[in-house]
């Protein structure tokens, strides 16, 4: 037997016994060899992800579309943005985890927050963008609703199975929890709290603001308490666990990208979001 015709057996052999390894091609060259970049975004995440009509708007677009850019100048090809909806109903195939596994998308953009342990066949990128948990409150009720205090009686809207939901439930014993349920849990909740028929609703602070632009709220009509968040959270990408090259690419997309650039580049310099973005991630860092 020749030496080529033994090397070839042994590849046949190998092939058979691991057809993923030798199959297995990473994202980045899944992108250099068909230009589309399918990223998962949310509908109900404003100011991240969310749709006007047949519009999708946010800053996970904006961002996606200089990420997109900037693949094509590194891959030397046209690159072609495909946007595809995520929930956080990890049962959907259209799940935000369940996504990224599938390989239905190549990551994910949106309020992930960063967790240590990530789903099986999973992980976070750098982070790209810090805020942290307040209190929307009506302005008249921002005397008698006090974060230092117990909160006795008051009534705290939270999403539900939300990590701020468990916060809430540990820091403040002794104030009642509404839960709002589903992807419209957070428009009703802006809603209820704005207009007083709950004392203060609990969340992300940038998802509060982001939700009350949406609604075409202006400043006067709501507050966010305290003056610095009660807890801090980072936001990163979800990517495919064991693809360093193409973790790496992202990551070096957002080591170039401030989070400030892309929220004044989606929402104008002027925007509430900007400031409370500083001082988050000040507060954070």
């Amino acid at each position: 037997m020749s030496k080529k015709l033994t090397i070839a057996g042994i590849s046949i052999i190998f092939s058979l016994l691991f057809p993923t390894i030798t199959l297995a091609q990473s994202t980045l060259q899944d992108v250099r060899q068909n230009g589309v970049l399918k990223v998962g975004i949310r509908k109900d995440a404003a100011p991240f992800g969310y749709t006007e009509g047949d519009n999708w708007k946010g800053i996970c677009v904006e961002g996606m579309e200089l990420f997109r850019a900037s693949l094509e100048k590194q891959l030397n090809r046209s690159v072609r943005l495909e946007k595809l909806e995520t929930v956080l109903d990890e049962s959907s195939p259209q799940g935000r985890y369940r996504s990224i596994t599938s390989k239905r998308i190549y990551l994910e953009c949106g309020p992930n927050t960063i967790n240590k342990n990530s789903p099986t066949g999973t992980a976070f990128s750098l982070p790209f963008l810090y805020s942290g948990t307040y209190l929307m409150v009506k302005p008249e009720n921002r005397l008698r609703v006090n974060p230092s205090g117990f909160l006795q009686d008051i009534t705290i809207g939270v999403l539900g199975d939300s990590l701020t939901q468990q916060f809430i439930a540990g820091r403040y014993q002794q104030a009642n929890q509404k839960i709002y349920q589903g992807q419209s849990g957070r428009q009703t909740a802006v809603k209820d709290a704005v207009q007083g028929k709950i004392d203060a609703f609990a969340s992300d602070g940038i998802l509060l603001v982001g939700e009350a632009l949406r609604q075409g709220l202006n400043s006067n009509q709501y507050a966010l308490i305290p003056e610095k968040p009660l807890t801090c959270i980072t936001y990163g990408m979800i990517v495919p666990a064991n693809d360093s090259e193409w973790k790496e690419t992202v990551n070096n997309f957002i080591r170039n990208q401030s989070a400030q650039n892309l929220l004044e580049r989606t929402f104008g310099p002027n925007s509430p979001l900007i400031p409370l973005s500083v001082v988050d991630q000040d507060k954070c860092i």
